[in-house]
């Protein structure tokens, strides 16, 4: 048997497509027979294992193009391992993406447990690998990809450094690792997903098969503790192989929650006795991950995202200084601190909190999506809030619901509607009088609407619509609306912007 080093999948050659990668170092045949799939598992549940991914040649079909794995991070995001967007064979030597493929190169195939059939199959829109990378290694053997279009795929969270999640990557705690590949050597690709448990070695372990200095078929095989772990029986027969580079070691949590503790990176072999599969291990580079990942559907470096929140919430770009003032601030403060304080300002509760103020008001209705739209744009364009209600108790909606009021009619319908009750001799009096002389109704229904009274009254409200408005750009029903109360808001802000509905906005 001929070594497995890292563990991408070798060339898979078809008529009509020659995919590009390399056979390994060390090959004993120029194309040789390939072993690539989970050593000693079994096929996967239905429904288990769903954050699995694979990274896909663009055009090259799901088999003939499968190259590596990859976990489903977020909407928006996956990991794969460092050598699995290596350019190997120089197709793009420019200085944009350096030693790497390009977006374009790659696919992912996640949301399903076949190859051939289901799940969803995304461009990739960036490649950012581990600034500390390094190829001859392996040391942060792993890379991110911003995809395209959002996936529904489970998700998994990768493992934190608190005191409760450090042990969960400790030796003899029991992981699984997933993939496809061929499920014999020299034969075809397996369209199931396949898995297997493996127990993590100690350091010492793994340091000692894969000691300092180690070589391989002209490659180094060290095991470096401080962003590694291996794990395998030591008798072999359970492992990893090629074609699971980047995939999954995940290890169950007392709660029965997953956490990512590992991406498959490479082995001497597969499954050999004395050498268990080595993986980047998650705790050195969660704090990268996190950072690189924490925008959603934007770049990592938080200008885009900024971008993107004042054209929501203020209605305009940020000009230089603000976007310069926030990317600083964001790299120090949580990324839903931006929308917190543009949701929270004088000038949204202006617009898009004064619109539903009216809408209640006037039809005792939360606006619908389309209306809000049209006049949050209407308020962005100049339209002051009186010229809007103007429009609101001229419009067909109020003289069907209430039919031809005189104006002290309207007067009091305005109070019931806001206050709940009649109006007092005074407040009647004065506003009759005012419209009597000319002021528009509109007037009355928006200071009415605008009251510190009617603002306290409406307040929570108005808060849940105008922050799912300004993220999702559409209303919330009676249901999200209470699912939305019983989180602080700063936890809705988060549960919105790191949401399928919030990436889909968005292509690219």
């Amino acid at each position: 048997m001929f070594a497995v080093l890292r563990r991408i999948l070798p060339l898979l050659a078809c008529a009509a497509v020659v995919v590009g990668l390399v056979a390994p170092a060390g090959a004993e045949e120029p194309h040789p027979p390939v072993q690539t799939h989970i050593v000693g598992g079994s096929i996967a549940p239905a429904g288990s294992y769903g954050w699995t991914a694979a990274l896909i040649r663009r055009g090259a079909g799901r088999t003939n193009g499968f190259r590596c794995g990859a976990v489903v991070l977020s909407r928006s995001w996956v990991l794969t391992a460092g050598h699995c967007v290596i350019d190997y064979q120089d197709q793009y030597p420019d200085s944009v993406y350096g030693e790497y493929v390009a977006p374009g190169f790659l696919d992912v195939l996640a949301g399903t447990q076949s190859l051939t059939t289901g799940g969803q199959l995304v461009h990739v829109a960036a490649v950012y690998p581990h600034p500390s990378y390094d190829f001859a290694s392996s040391d942060y053997d792993v890379a991110l990809l911003r995809l395209a279009r959002p996936i529904s795929a489970p998700e998994i969270a990768v493992i934190g450094t608190t005191a409760s999640e450090l042990p969960l990557d400790d030796a003899g705690a029991t992981a699984y690792v997933s993939g496809w590949g061929t499920t014999s050597s020299g034969g075809s690709i397996s369209t199931a997903l396949r898995y297997v448990a493996v127990p993590i070695q100690s350091h010492a372990t793994c340091g000692s098969a894969y000691y300092p200095g180690f070589v391989a078929d002209g490659e180094l095989l060290e095991y470096h503790s401080s962003n590694m772990i291996c794990a395998g029986p030591l008798g072999g027969g359970k492992d990893s192989c090629q074609g699971d580079s980047g995939g999954p070691l995940a290890v169950q949590a007392p709660d029965a929650s997953w956490r990512l503790v590992g991406t498959v990176s490479f082995g001497l072999g597969c499954a050999r006795p004395g050498y268990p599969g080595v993986y980047q291990r998650l705790t050195a580079t969660s704090s990268w991950i996190g950072n690189a990942r924490r925008f959603g559907p934007f770049n990592p470096d938080g200008s885009a995202y900024v971008t993107q929140q004042y054209r929501d919430f203020v209605g305009r770009a940020p000009t230089a200084s603000e976007r310069a003032t926030w990317v600083s601030r964001l790299r120090s403060t949580p990324a839903a601190t931006l929308i917190t304080e543009l949701q929270a300002s004088a000038a949204w509760d202006g617009n898009a909190g004064m619109n539903a103020r009216l809408y209640r008001a006037a039809f005792l209705r939360n606006p619908d999506s389309a209306g809000l739209d049209f006049w949050v744009r209407k308020r962005w364009s100049g339209k002051s809030p009186v010229w809007i209600a103007n429009f609101f108790t001229a419009s067909s909606e109020f003289r069907g619901r209430y039919g031809s009021l005189s104006n002290d009619e309207f007067v009091s319908r305005i109070y019931e509607n806001v206050f709940e009750r009649g109006p007092d001799p005074t407040g009647r009096a004065y506003w009759v009088a005012k419209l009597d002389k000319g002021t528009g109704r509109g007037q009355v229904l928006y200071e009415l609407s605008n009251s510190s009274e009617y603002r306290r009254k409406t307040d929570a409200l108005v808060r849940i619509i105008t922050t799912r408005f300004g993220l999702l750009r559409a209303v919330p029903n009676a249901a999200e609306i209470t699912a939305s109360q019983a989180l602080s808001q700063r936890s809705l802000v988060d549960s919105l912007r790191t949401s399928y509905r919030y990436a889909a906005r968005f292509n690219g």
